[in-house]
């Protein structure tokens, strides 16, 4: 092994100093070589020693030699974290969603099926039992009452029904400019007359007629009716006793409800 070995310095008056350096041939001294720690290869872990006028290089104490473990408490344990609780392991932190709707099978159609029978059926029994309805009839003959005429004009609704009368209601609309010259009839299937109207006080400055009539008014003209058969011809007879003046039968209607 070979070393170099700086120049000498050349007294002064001596000429000029020598650039180049002296080469020395020999063994080099025990204390020149590097030491080599049994276990550990040099530049691993501990670094290699400094030599040949260059410093060591590595990061000395992380080693086999020299490595000392952390002091106890210096540092705060890491905090627990539990494993993920998702639907599918991993994948997340979110619970669970709700589970799917079950479906329903065949006992649960046919159960409701069933039931829905029961409850028309019912339906039905009740109104069987109760019985009743209702029978509506309108008409709008537009037709000119005659004057002094004691057979006048009449107008007839057909009620396709039966049953005994619970109640009645009936409406009318004359167009007459004095309504004292008229004279108002209703006739039943079973022929039963009716007046509504004979007006005796009338003015021109209040013409026309508008009927209301209800059976279950105290006091109605219809009343009579109660108890007869709903189902037939119910007739509307509208007379003009006096010569003077014409009007019209609009229209009319009547609603009969039946036990």
């Amino acid at each position: 092994m070979s070393t170099v070995v700086p120049p000498s310095p050349v007294p002064a008056g001596e000429g000029e100093q020598s650039s180049q350096p002296t080469s020395v041939v020999g063994q080099v001294p025990a204390s020149a070589q590097p030491t080599t720690v049994v276990g550990q290869a040099p530049g691993m872990y501990g670094g290699a020693p400094p030599g040949y006028g260059q410093p060591g290089y590595g990061q000395p104490g992380y080693g086999p030699v020299g490595y000392a473990p952390p002091t106890p408490g210096a540092y705060p344990p890491p905090p627990y974290i539990p494993p993920p609780t998702g639907a599918v392991p991993g994948a997340g932190y979110a619970p669970a969603g709700p589970p799917p709707p079950r479906r329903r099978g065949w006992i649960g159609w046919l159960l409701g099926g069933i039931a829905l029978l029961l409850v028309a059926g019912i339906v039905g029994v009740v109104v069987l039992l109760s019985g009743g309805g209702t029978l509506i009839g309108v008409s709008t003959p537009n037709v000119t009452i005659p004057d002094s005429d004691p057979a006048g004009v009449t107008d007839v609704i057909a009620l396709d029904g039966s049953g005994q009368v619970q109640d009645i209601h009936v409406e009318a609309t004359i167009a007459h400019p004095f309504t004292c010259d008229l004279t108002v009839t209703l006739i039943s299937p079973q022929g039963t007359p009716v007046t509504l109207a004979d007006p005796q006080d009338c003015s021109r400055q209040n013409p026309g007629l508008q009927l209301n009539f209800d059976s279950a008014t105290p006091g109605s003209p219809l009343a009579p009716y109660v108890g007869q058969q709903a189902g037939g011809q119910w007739r509307l007879q509208v007379v003009d006793g006096v010569g003077i003046d014409q009007g019209q039968l609009t229209g009319w209607g009547l609603t009969v409800r039946t036990d």
